[in-house]
C-alpha cells in the first residue's frame, strides 16, 4: 500500500471516529435536557405530596402511600442525576481523587443490582493512591465496567473481582515514567474472542444480541481514561472470562491533602 493511500485511510478513520464522538456528545446533551425536564416534573410531585402530607394524620394509610410516592421520586431523582452526568464532557472538573473512594462508591451503587449467584469482591492493595480526575467521570467509567462485567456473567452468575494497586513504568507497556494506579476488573463471564475484544471500546459496538445495550458505555469509558492520559488493556477468552486493566498516572506527595 502506498504511503499516500495509507494516509487517506488513516484520515478517513480519524474523521469517522470524530464524527461518532460528536454524535455521542449530542446524545449526552439530549440526556441532560431530558433530565432537566424530569426534575421539573419531580419538583411538582414533591411539592403536592408534601402539601398532602400536611393535611393527613402521619399514621394513616394515605400518608404511608404518599411516603412511598416520595421514595419513588427520590429514586427517579437519582436517575436524572445520572442522566445529567452523561451531559458532562470527559475531563470536566479535575481534582485530586482517592481511587479507592470511587471504587467504594461504585460498589455501593451496583450492589442492589448484583444478581443472585454472582459474587463481587474488592481487593485494595494501595488504598491511598491518588490521581487527578473528575470524580464523577471516573465513577461513571468504573460503573460502566462493573455493570458490563455483571451482564457478561448472565444468566449463570459468577464472580467479579475489582483490585487496586500501584505499579511503576517499568512494569507496564507503552507508558511514561512514573507511578500508576492499576484498577483491574476481572470477571468469570462469557469472555470474548480476539476480534470482539479489539472492537469492544468502539463507539456503538455491542456484543449483546438481544437488542439490549447501545454500545455507548465502553466507548465513553475509553474517552474518559484516554483524557486522563491513561491506558486500557484487555485479556479475554471465550468461556474463560475477561480481565480489563485500567492504568492512570498517579499523583505523589499529596496524601496529606485528603482526609
Amino acid at each position: 500500500m502506498s504511503v499516500k493511500k495509507q494516509k487517506r485511510q488513516t484520515d478517513y478513520r480519524t474523521s469517522e471516529k470524530t464524527e461518532i464522538r460528536n454524535c455521542i456528545r449530542q446524545y449526552g446533551k439530549l440526556a441532560g435536557g431530558i433530565a432537566h425536564d424530569l426534575n421539573t416534573i419531580l419538583t411538582t410531585i414533591y411539592g403536592y405530596s408534601e402539601m398532602a402530607l400536611e393535611t393527613l394524620d402521619g399514621t394513616s394509610e394515605a400518608a404511608q402511600d404518599i411516603h412511598k410516592i416520595l421514595l419513588a421520586a427520590d429514586r427517579a431523582r437519582e436517575l436524572t442525576g445520572r442522566l445529567m452526568n452523561l451531559s458532562r464532557p470527559a475531563g470536566g472538573d479535575r481534582k485530586t481523587v482517592r481511587v479507592s473512594d470511587i471504587i467504594e462508591e461504585t460498589i455501593s451503587l451496583i450492589r442492589p443490582s448484583i444478581p443472585h449467584g454472582t459474587e463481587v469482591t474488592v481487593n485494595i492493595a494501595s488504598p491511598d493512591i491518588l490521581i487527578s480526575a473528575d470524580p464523577l467521570q471516573l465513577f461513571r467509567a468504573f460503573t460502566n465496567l462493573a455493570v458490563n462485567a455483571l451482564q457478561a456473567m448472565e444468566p449463570a452468575g459468577g464472580s467479579l473481582t475489582i483490585t487496586l494497586e500501584k505499579v511503576f513504568a517499568g512494569e507496564v507497556n507503552k507508558m511514561n515514567n512514573g507511578e500508576y494506579a492499576l484498577i483491574r476488573f476481572a470477571d468469570t463471564g462469557q469472555g470474548m474472542d480476539k476480534k470482539t475484544a479489539e472492537k469492544m471500546f468502539d463507539p456503538f459496538f455491542t456484543a449483546r444480541s438481544n437488542g439490549n445495550g447501545t454500545g455507548l458505555g465502553l466507548s465513553l469509558v475509553y474517552d474518559i481514561i484516554s483524557d486522563l492520559e491513561g491506558d486500557i488493556n484487555v485479556s479475554s477468552e471465550v468461556n474463560e472470562g475477561t480481565v480489563i486493566d485500567i492504568l492512570i498516572p498517579a499523583e505523589t506527595g499529596k496524601f496529606a491533602s485528603l482526609p
